[in-house]
């Protein structure tokens, strides 16, 4: 292929990718965001299987339940560390302060305990909605979520 052929190949591949926006639009992430944390057991780094409520909040005390309940189950925390993935929806985590409730138990124990203070949701996970925003750089909730 010559240098002619490869700049023509080039712009067809340019304006094929400018008429459909689904070539031209790239979805490569969802809602979901990582968190990662350390759990002490009587002054001591955790070890064994975990269960973990987490639920969001718009302030860091009292406020408003902002978000459902994501229950993980049996989390494996060693020497104190665990990471979890959390998917609230884009209706939960759409662009106002949020805040993190963790509540833990030990694997299938009786009641979860609320650790304190509740983690602020930082820049991260919002930075998803940079897409879905209106003209007024508002999240509009109307799109379809990534």
């Amino acid at each position: 292929m010559n240098k002619k052929q490869l700049i023509q190949l080039m712009a067809l591949i340019a304006l094929l990718s400018a008429l459909n926006p689904e070539l031209s639009t790239l979805h490569a992430q969802g809602n979901a965001f990582t968190y990662q944390g350390r759990l002490t057991d009587a002054g001591n780094p955790a070890n064994g299987a975990y269960d973990f409520r987490f639920r969001l909040f718009d302030a860091l005390t009292n406020g408003s339940f902002s978000g459902g309940n994501n229950f993980l189950d049996a989390v494996g925390v060693s020497n104190g560390l665990f990471t979890v993935t959390h998917a609230f929806g884009p209706a939960a985590l759409n662009g106002n302060v949020r805040w993190l409730e963790i509540g833990v138990r030990t694997s299938g124990g009786p009641d979860y305990l609320c650790l304190v203070p509740r983690q602020a949701i930082t820049a991260t996970p919002y930075a998803i909605t940079a897409a879905n925003v209106n003209a007024d750089g508002q999240p509009d909730l109307s799109k379809e979520p990534l």
